[in-house]
């Protein structure tokens, strides 16, 4: 490929202040990591709590939620493309089938307005984005779940009683007993969040049939695009070496913001 020739800070500058991709792509990044973790997480934690308490068939809910974890991404993007499809697809079939319904009972508003979405293009580079928040919920969900109960199942019963006695109802049970005593779980659990926002890949390249636009692109798949296609190998170094800075120093705030917490409890 012919001799090396140190450039310094030259391809940095070019993806910081020169690319139109990678601050896009930044910002889908950050997408990702906030709006679906401000969904997952609390809805991890409100499965977690009920489970714990033993609601009738916990098990087979506990089954049915971490089931998606076991397809692996690959396999859940592939049936979320196809639940996608906007000719004969799951997402818009149902809720055609839903806005019939409505009709028949007199709601001819919403029905009309649900059975719009007849031919819609979820992954249409406008909407893609907002189409991975179902996803991200579908497939997450049972992961924290199960971080979450390890965390409550380890928690003393007897602060419980001892709360009990004192008149202290489920909220105050909760907010007192049970969240402080699973904090670390939390913060591990927005740390795999973090992580898992900055490293996607494999769903945004899958979803955009493996052409991924300055529109679509995430960090990930800007990486392999400067580096297999356009064949720039000291862009897609450089973009790497940012990947990683921003996950380490992203992991580093959070566990700050944990040891702040247990110096200052």
């Amino acid at each position: 490929m012919g001799a090396s020739q140190f450039v310094g800070w030259h391809n940095f500058e070019r993806i910081l202040f020169e690319s139109d991709a990678f601050w896009p792509a930044l910002g889908h990044n950050l997408f990702l990591m906030v709006v679906p973790t401000l969904i997952v997480l609390p809805l991890s934690l409100f499965f977690a709590v009920i489970i714990s308490r033993g609601v009738r068939g916990s098990g087979f809910y506990r089954v049915c939620l971490f089931f998606p974890n076991i397809l692996g991404g690959i396999a859940v993007t592939l049936l979320w493309l196809n639940a996608y499809e906007p000719q004969g697809g799951l997402v818009n079939g149902c809720l055609e089938h839903l806005g019939f319904a409505l009709q028949a009972v007199g709601l001819t508003s919403a029905g009309h307005f649900l059975i719009g979405f007849r031919h819609f293009a979820w992954l249409s580079p406008d909407h893609l984005y907002g189409s991975l928040i179902p996803m991200s919920v579908w497939s997450g969900c049972g992961f924290n779940m199960v971080l979450y109960l390890a965390g409550m199942e380890s928690i003393d019963e007897s602060y419980y009683e001892a709360a009990r006695i004192d008149g202290a109802s489920s909220w105050q049970q909760f907010r007192f007993i049970t969240l402080p005593l699973i904090w670390e779980v939390i913060i591990i659990t927005l740390v795999f969040a973090l992580i898992g926002g900055l490293k996607s890949f494999e769903s945004i390249w899958l979803l955009t049939s493996q052409q991924p636009t300055t529109q679509t692109h995430v960090i990930g798949t800007l990486l392999v695009s400067e580096l297999f296609q356009n064949y720039r190998v000291g862009d897609a170094t450089a973009i790497g070496v940012l990947l990683f800075a921003l996950v380490f120093l992203g992991t580093l705030a959070l566990q700050r913001v944990l040891t702040q917490r247990e110096e200052n409890p």
